[in-house]
């Protein structure tokens, strides 16, 4: 079928840092992109030149329907959606068109080139059920989709399709939305934008006719044209979609493509031997982004990757805390907090570094290690048998640097990627060993535009969120984000208030004190002070399998707190809580957690660390009634109360 969009041209340019850019439309070249949007403006089709990039920015679902394309190293299989998350304040993902010679995955290879055409089916929207719990697939959508998509691919080898991911407390700080006029209509794809540069901006908005204003179709439409899509026009679409900005894009360097080509070809000539991946460096250099690279090229030959996750401070997968083994079968696509997984095994040791106990931290390492060669390694007769990629901590220094000597010699690995510096604090070496090899590659490139990044500590945050309040719709936000446009400073909290107030919305569960052991990790706390430390606190729910029998309460004795075990066992976490009250009469332990009721039933043992979580305040005028809301005084009892830390390495200034 004909649709009435007509081609306009678009770039998804690069700015001054030298991102990806397409030349400017002339009368020989053919236009970059041609773009059409259903009825609801939630899904998009967008039709690309095999040489055209696209700057992400936001979140959005998207399948590839004709042709092929790459994104961090990934390249998506046909008719399947993935999720993309790429925060404008972040390295931005970008989408680069693909040849079929350029496919890796040999089955890809086996399809008709850029013919093959993979409409939305059942499987899919069984996938993306798996995906994306909370979408709702209108299948009305999909199949309008799909017809625009025929008729895109007549004219461009690449035919994407684009939609909306639902907002979530949990993701609402990937949202990307720039202020509209409050009559402007429904917003095309909302939460996700292409970013270009100003003279491409200026470029695409040549194409966008007057008559696109109008408020009623083109003349000339057939009946058939207007049931698939409404009336705007490929250059309105393009419009609405793109926005010139400041950013920086995520640059594969060609010594990283390089080394993983090389780290690939090894694990594949190697057969059924188990082989795995260290990856190290210190905080900064792009450690995590050359983990997601590496893990989504070896998705192209293998079902899935394990991944074992050794950074407390910045995990992967996981809240902040824990060591963690995985099984992936989806690429990582976004930041660390877009896309968080429930592990196959983890141990909670309850810090940001491994400094707060590091002898149970490698006690936890180097029973993952066990954990995976029995499972997946060599010996678990798995052929091929699955590739692991560890990613490391990013403390180097002292005792950091002696317990990634030892992460790496207790791995034994057959490739070691050592993530180098330019400045000399982030200096290291590692331990050499004729059973691996060590690639050394610069690190990642700070220079370019890009608005001022998030710290650690907001990293840290942001996982929180999506851990505890992942499930919870936050659509009100989107809306009221769409009708504001405020200083950069202001945005990142501009959701605080609403996110505090969603903490209290979360029912917690009721845990007699009889039902679990607590310990502390990294230190001790005084029985009187017991439950002043639980009060407030991020607790990791764990499961003792050597939990002995609590003793028998004696007549006539008041009953005490729960039980404290002086070292913290070697027990498997099942996720982490946060411990909301206490109710001392009651002896219960009211616990905030997204775990089901059914896992927290087996929970016996509470592991008490010193993670912070920023406090969880409500406004005053907030409907909800919530615990610790002070409001311009001081509370006369601590919550959250833990043993002071000691900062040697700040340099304080002597009097003479």
């Amino acid at each position: 079928m004909a649709v009435a969009s007509s081609s306009a041209a678009g770039a998804s340019g690069g700015a001054s840092n030298g991102g990806p850019s397409t030349a400017a439309p002339s009368a020989q070249r053919p236009p970059a992109f041609r773009a059409a949007s259903v009825r609801s403006g939630d899904v998009v089709v967008l039709g690309m030149r095999v040489d055209a990039a696209i700057n992400c920015a936001g979140m959005a679902l998207f399948r590839v329907f004709q042709g092929h394309v790459e994104v961090l190293g990934f390249q998506p299989a046909l008719g399947t959606y993935y999720s993309l998350f790429s925060p404008r304040w972040s390295n931005l993902l970008v989408l680069s068109g693909r040849t079929n010679a350029d496919t890796r995955s040999h089955a890809a290879k086996q399809l008709l080139g850029a013919a093959y055409q993979a409409p939305f089916c059942d499987a899919s929207r069984r996938l993306l059920a798996l995906a994306e719990p909370a979408a709702v697939v209108d299948m009305d959508d999909e199949h309008d989709a799909d017809a625009l998509a025929r008729d895109i691919a007549e004219e461009f080898p690449i035919v994407l399709v684009f939609r909306a991911v639902p907002v979530t407390f949990g993701n609402v700080v990937s949202y990307y939305e720039r202020s509209r006029a409050p009559d402007a209509g429904a917003v095309v794809l909302p939460g996700f934008k292409i970013v270009l540069a100003k003279e491409d901006w200026q470029e695409l908005r040549v194409g966008d006719a007057d008559a696109d204003a109008a408020l009623g179709p083109p003349a000339g439409l057939s009946p058939v044209e207007l049931q698939y899509h409404d009336w705007k026009s490929s250059a309105r679409v393009l419009a609405e979609l793109a926005h010139a900005d400041a950013y920086r894009t995520i640059q594969i360097t060609p010594q990283w493509r390089a080394t993983v080509d090389a780290i690939e070809a090894s694990l594949r000539a190697g057969g059924w031997a188990a082989q795995s991946v260290v990856v190290c460096g210190a905080k900064g250099v792009g450690k995590s982004t050359f983990c997601r690279y590496l893990v989504n090229r070896l998705l192209a030959h293998y079902g899935a990757v394990a991944f074992l996750d050794t950074d407390l401070g910045q995990s992967e997968l996981t809240p902040p805390g824990l060591v963690s083994l995985h099984a992936l079968a989806a690429p990582l696509l976004g930041p660390g907090f877009a896309h968080m997984k429930p592990p196959l095994r983890s141990f909670f040791c309850g810090g940001a570094n491994p400094g707060t106990d590091p002898l149970y931290y490698m006690r936890a390492v180097r029973s993952l290690l066990r954990l995976y060669a029995a499972t997946w390694g060599a010996g678990a007769g798995r052929q091929p048998p699955m590739p692991l990629v560890i990613n490391t901590d990013g403390w180097i220094k002292s005792m950091g640097h002696d317990l990634l000597c030892s992460v790496i010699q207790d791995a034994a690995p057959d490739h070691v990627v050592q993530l180098l510096a330019t400045t000399k604090n982030k200096q290291f070496t590692v331990p050499t060993d004729p059973k691996w090899t060590i690639h050394g590659v610069p690190p990642w490139d700070p220079t370019g535009l890009l608005p001022l990044p998030r710290a650690s500590k907001d990293m840290r945050l942001y996982r929180w969120h999506a851990y505890f309040l992942g499930r919870r719709s936050a659509a009100h936000l989107a809306a009221q984000q769409r009708l504001q446009d405020l200083h950069l400073v202001a945005e990142r909290h501009r959701a605080d208030g609403a996110i505090s107030r969603a903490y209290t919305l979360v029912a917690p569960f009721a845990v007699p004190f009889d039902c679990v052991d607590v310990s502390f990790a990294g230190s001790s706390v005084p029985p009187s002070q017991l439950l002043h430390s639980l009060n407030n606190s991020v607790v990791g729910l764990c499961v003792n399998p050597r939990r002995p029998q609590p003793q028998p309460q004696l007549v006539g004795r008041p009953a005490g707190p729960p039980r404290v075990l002086l070292e913290p066992p070697h027990a498997p976490c099942l996720g982490i809580g946060l411990v909301r009250a206490v109710d001392a009469e009651r002896r219960l332990l009211f616990i905030v957690s997204p775990l089901a009721l059914a896992v927290v039933r087996r929970v016996n043992l509470l592991v008490r660390g010193n993670l912070a979580l920023e406090s969880i305040a409500v406004d005053v005028e907030s409907p909800v009634q919530a615990p610790y809301v002070v409001t311009d005084g001081l509370a006369a009892e601590g919550t959250g109360a833990a043993v002071m830390q000691s900062r040697n390495n700040i340099k304080r200034k002597r009097d003479n």
